[in-house]
């Protein structure tokens, strides 16, 4: 019978702390990735399109955007996708509320059907 074997370099924390408090290094994002030091949205080969009257400003978008692609005004309401520096991951699509309606026109985060012309 094989005994599992604990791993030493396993570290348990129970902390209310925020990640930052707790000094542990690696596996922690500390910042979007390149987003702001290149434009890399001429190599996706679709656009992320933004349906303003069906968007609900929830934030999810936001938040889950690893590029910090999603364009939000000083009130906190999305104004669009900066598709210079967007990657086309769509976890913004895949988490936006009203993408779960069944109508693709309801949608307010949706890929456009054609490939970008400049692709």
């Amino acid at each position: 019978m094989n005994a599992k074997k604990s791993n030493p370099n396993l570290r348990v924390v129970a902390s209310t702390a925020s990640w930052q408090e707790l000094g542990i290094s690696g596996g922690v994002v500390k910042s979007a990735g390149n987003s702001e030091k290149y434009h890399t949205g001429n190599w996706v080969p679709r656009a992320l399109e933004f349906v303003p009257e069906n968007c609900i400003n929830c934030g999810l978008c936001w938040a889950v955007c690893p590029d910090d692609s999603i364009l939000l005004d000083e009130k906190g309401n999305m104004i669009g996708v900066d598709l210079d520096h967007c990657k086309d991951c769509g976890l913004c699509v895949e988490i936006c509320p009203p993408n779960k309606n069944p109508d693709p026109a309801k949608h307010a985060l949706r890929f456009r059907d054609e490939e970008k012309s400049d692709f």
